[in-house]
């Protein structure tokens, strides 16, 4: 099975990297190489950060991509939309109705079964 995380802060990577231990796991830090991936892979698992770097877009970018592209096989994935920046995250559902919203660090997110 493979994941794809979108995020860009150092700790929140490192809880993925373990969490994610069974999964071929992709990581990046910024909206262009997510979407270069998007085009090139097949995910069952995509997990989206909003609020990126200066420049690097944001998973609202990565949301309008697959809205825009609806044959992309990733529009099949589970989607976990896990920023805490609210008015990006309707955004984000708003385009990706089938995405599931659990900000990082919530009791929740921590929860949350992803196992294979």
């Amino acid at each position: 099975m493979k994941a794809l995380v979108l995020e860009d802060t150092k700790s929140r990577i490192q809880y993925f990297i373990k969490r994610l231990d069974a999964y071929d796991l992709h990581l990046t830090d910024n909206a262009y190489d997510t979407i270069n991936l998007l085009n090139k892979e097949i995910f069952n698992l995509i997990f989206l950060d909003n609020d990126l770097g200066d420049n690097d877009g944001s998973g609202i970018d990565v949301a309008r991509f697959l809205y825009e592209h609806k044959y992309n096989k990733n529009n099949d994935a589970l989607i976990i939309v896990h920023s805490w920046n609210i008015p990006a995250v309707t955004t984000i559902r708003g385009l990706l109705p089938r995405a599931y919203f659990f900000p990082f660090g919530s009791k929740d997110f921590f929860n949350l079964s992803i196992d294979k």
